[in-house]
């Protein structure tokens, strides 16, 4: 009787909504990977075996870096259990009259954005004194992200990017005009692995790093040999605010520091700020 009241309570307790996984189990305690989720002490977990029956019921006790110390509070715990947030009211009977599969939410999104870039570029031309040119220009992009680990994810953009910039030069050296420019347009793609460091139900605040790499497919410059301009790449650092809307929807927002490698006849850097839609699936 025992064992029949506390199977029918762990499966009113226990909901389909959110798989976690379990990291490590000790004594009467777990390791839980909360993948991405925001849990807080004192929330409650319920754990289910392979089969879809209630197993556990855990409860957070410490909450660090995207994982959960859990307190084994009734039953069994087992690492291949599928663990779950717990939801009061959950369907008793439809979990009861049938094993019920995991599932789990995925971590990955796409979307599209549009970038505002502010341009700095120093060209160096053959026997004159080094140019500084500016200019701003836009870009267009769309990306995908997944969840690596813990905190950890990716984001790969790729799209129309563009480098403008302009200035004047005493020395005339600019195919003969004190007027100096270059207008590059791109098909780029940016690969970033990022860290979220603040978490809410709301936003998800991050920082991140990757590679940038460039393929001309429009060039024109009076400064520059654009027979020599076919491909570039960028070292990018970035920061970047992901604001949840209703549902899988949410607005992201980022702002990208792309440094090019200095060459024998110019270097460059862009700061390029970009927002958009994203929907995860």
């Amino acid at each position: 009787m025992k064992i029949l009241i506390t199977t029918l309570l762990l499966t009113s307790l226990v909901s389909p909504a959110y798989a976690f996984k379990t990291l490590v189990v000790k004594n009467d305690r777990a390791l839980i990977d909360l993948e991405g989720e925001d849990l807080k002490v004192g929330d409650k977990l319920g754990a289910r075996s392979p089969d879809g029956k209630p197993r556990a019921l855990l409860e957070i006790k410490q909450v660090k870096d995207g994982k959960a110390v859990a307190l084994i509070l009734k039953g069994r715990m087992q690492k291949d259990f599928n663990v779950e947030r717990y939801t009061p009211g959950g369907s008793a009977a439809k979990s009861s009259t049938a094993p019920t599969k995991s599932v789990s939410k995925s971590k990955s999104a796409w979307g599209l954005t549009a970038g505002y870039a502010m341009n700095k570029m120093t060209v160096k031309p053959s026997g004159a004194s080094s140019i500084s040119l500016s200019g701003s220009s836009f870009n267009v992009s769309g990306f995908y992200q997944l969840h690596l680990d813990g905190g950890f994810s990716a984001r790969i953009l790729g799209g129309y990017e563009t480098l403008q910039a302009s200035g004047s030069s005493a020395a005339a050296s600019c195919s003969g005009s004190s007027d100096c420019k270059v207008e590059l347009s791109y098909l780029g793609l940016e690969a970033l692995v990022r860290y979220s460091f603040i978490r809410s139900q709301s936003m998800d605040v991050w920082a991140g790093a990757g590679l940038g790499f460039l393929f001309a497919i429009g060039k024109s410059s009076n400064v520059l040999d654009t027979s020599k301009v076919s491909t570039n790449q960028t070292i990018v650092g970035s920061l970047g605010l992901d604001y949840r809307l209703k549902g899988n929807n949410f607005i992201p927002v980022q702002l990208d520091y792309a440094m090019f490698p200095d060459n024998n006849t110019s270097s460059a850097n862009q700061i390029i700020l970009r927002a958009g839609y994203g929907f995860n699936f």
